[in-house]
């Protein structure tokens, strides 16, 4: 027969081993495993273009881009199961320009802000040519409603200047991301919302399309310019263009925390994963993306303000 003692350390052992193999699981579903896809989102290239440039008026000749932070978190927590190491990001504001008019995509954040961000290295002049081409801008989009996109707007010395310029959707205004807190009281109340069903030419050139799941605002932005140079801003469906060309997207854990629908993000970057070559996919915060999108060409690094 076995002492109590002996009976004591193989119980100790079997919860030992209970609680490892607890750990492990918890780590597969926490962190190794990203979301099955829903049913099958659709994106129509060709009814993006056809869209794009319904109205016959000019299409956008250029875009250019502000990097106005560096930050970084572990690598795992964007593309599940690949380990610890950081994960590089930046935080960008697209401007897009006709020969007579702008539109922004996304506005960043402040200088202030940005030390929410794990390790950031923010760029204060950046952020204030970002604060000037607001200003100036006709239109200002976002790809969705969290702090670090529409930090910009929140930001504004003179809200009501810029007000009549936002075109926030009603589900990005409604939306339980948005941080409300982050803009100055009473400026909410003063948006009119954007209302659209299917896909909406905000512009010529310019098309959104809803695509809820990372938030309930998120939403697709296809610029198309007078070259035939197209582009799809996706915001954070993938936070790694890895995400979308290797099909791995976000751990258990990070889309708990932002309480995403991860399967409805999954079938988003399946969806993109399917896209023709010649459309560029502007994941928001891929510094190796930008790295390479500036030194193709395809967006002009800093905003052409004036002071």
């Amino acid at each position: 027969m076995l002492k109590a003692s002996e009976m004591r350390l193989k119980r100790w052992q079997w919860i030992c081993i209970g609680a490892a193999g607890l750990l492990l699981l918890g780590k597969r579903l926490l962190l190794d495993t990203a979301a099955a896809p829903s049913e099958k989102f659709v994106i129509d290239p060709e009814a993006l273009h056809r869209a794009a440039i319904a109205s016959g008026a000019p299409l956008p000749s250029r875009i250019e881009v502000e990097k106005v932070a560096d930050f970084a978190f572990p690598r795992t927590l964007a593309v599940a199961g690949d380990g610890f190491r950081m994960q590089p990001m930046v935080l960008l504001s697209h401007r897009v320009l006709w020969p007579n008019r702008s539109l922004m995509i996304d506005t960043a954040m402040s200088v202030k802000a940005t030390q929410v961000l794990p390790g950031s290295k923010a760029d204060a002049a950046a952020f204030a040519r970002v604060e000037k081409a607001l200003t100036q801008a006709d239109t200002i989009l976002f790809t969705h409603e969290h702090s670090d996109h529409v930090g910009g707007v929140a930001a504004a010395p003179n809200f009501a200047a810029i007000a009549d310029k936002v075109r926030i959707t009603r589900e990005q205004l409604n939306g339980p991301k948005l941080e409300r807190s982050d803009f100055p009281a009473g400026t909410l109340e003063t948006l009119k919302p954007l209302d659209y069903s299917g896909l909406h030419a905000v512009a010529p050139g310019v098309v959104l399309q809803k695509a809820p799941g990372h938030s309930v605002g998120t939403q697709l932005i296809y610029v198309e310019l007078q070259d035939g140079t197209r582009f799809l801003f996706v915001g954070d469906i993938a936070w790694t263009n890895d995400n979308i060309t290797r099909q791995v997207g976000r751990p258990g854990l990070a889309t708990l925390l932002m309480k995403e629908d991860r399967p409805a993000v999954a079938a988003q970057v399946q969806a993109l994963a399917l896209l023709p070559k010649d459309i560029h996919l502007i994941v928001a915060h891929d510094p190796l993306e930008f790295a390479h999108d500036v030194k193709a060409g395809l967006f002009k690094q800093g905003f052409s303000v004036d002071p």
